[in-house]
């Protein structure tokens, strides 16, 4: 009986940690196209092609900018910023993962093509980022995960059912908005300049989402289809409950199981 009281503290523990709540939002957008079948965003004019994804559990917001040109561009972090409600957040850092791909003739009189790669990670000086013609670079920024728990905890939120990927259904609290009313609004702000023949010329880009969808629950985040899927337009934020008390439990656990082989010794 003694043994059988000493893991009471142990599986109280093992069960507050086993409990999880998972707040999630859907993003949306106003100004750029939303790509069916991924989720992502992409935005495009007559110098850049610019993709964004929120998917993953790291809560960054994965950018991709594509130079269309025949001569490069600097893309300047340092001025390109994410505006979120209002405050503003820098894209530059010390440095980046570069990506990319070349492909294009090697003059206007030939028909000689140049197909190649590059990758590796660059110091950006002065928070410039040179993107080579017909190539792109990519990157994951910043980290939105408490945002994104905030504005689901505050949300006024109604009890609906979901279809899992499970086969079942699942509950969870959800609030749905629209541009008018939602409480995330997201402005990616970019600057770049276009280098040609010894010209310079200053760009800028704005491409503007908000939160669609914010809803919890406490089934796991591979029942949810969109997460499962890797869906470009969800961001998600896991929070185990009882992280603490599994420590604590544990110890307490340890300590009377202890004693009780100790008591067992002497009986």
């Amino acid at each position: 009986m003694k043994m059988y009281k000493s893991f009471i503290p142990l599986c109280t523990a093992l069960f507050l940690s086993a409990c999880s709540s998972n707040y999630l939002m859907t993003v949306n957008t106003t100004n750029t196209i939303k790509e069916k079948d991924q989720g992502t965003f992409l935005y495009t004019n007559d110098t850049v092609a610019v993709q964004y994804s929120f998917a993953g559990k790291d809560g960054k917001v994965y950018v991709k900018v594509e130079n269309k040109l025949d001569y490069p561009i600097m893309w300047n972090l340092k001025n390109s910023a994410l505006v979120i409600n209002g405050k503003a957040l820098s894209y530059a850092n010390n440095q980046i993962d570069l990506k990319g791909k070349v492909n294009q003739n090697v003059s206007a009189f030939s028909e000689d093509i140049i197909h190649g790669y590059f990758n590796g990670t660059a110091t950006l000086p002065k928070d410039m980022l040179l993107i080579p013609p017909h190539a792109f670079v990519d990157g994951r920024f910043f980290d939105l995960r408490d945002d994104v728990k905030k504005s689901v905890s505050q949300a006024k939120k109604e009890k609906v059912v979901r279809y899992g990927m499970n086969g079942g259904t699942y509950n969870v609290q959800q609030a749905k908005f629209n541009i008018q009313d939602s409480p995330y609004i997201l402005s990616s702000f970019l600057s770049y300049s276009v280098l040609n023949n010894g010209e310079v010329t200053f760009r800028t880009t704005e491409q503007k989402f908000y939160a669609e969808t914010l809803f919890q629950t406490g089934t796991s985040l591979n029942n949810v289809l969109e997460y499962y899927t890797k869906q470009g337009d969800l961001m998600a934020y896991k929070k185990v409950k009882g992280e603490n008390a599994l420590l604590l439990g544990g110890v307490v656990a340890l300590g009377a199981a202890a004693g009780a082989l100790d008591n067992s010794r002497t009986d």
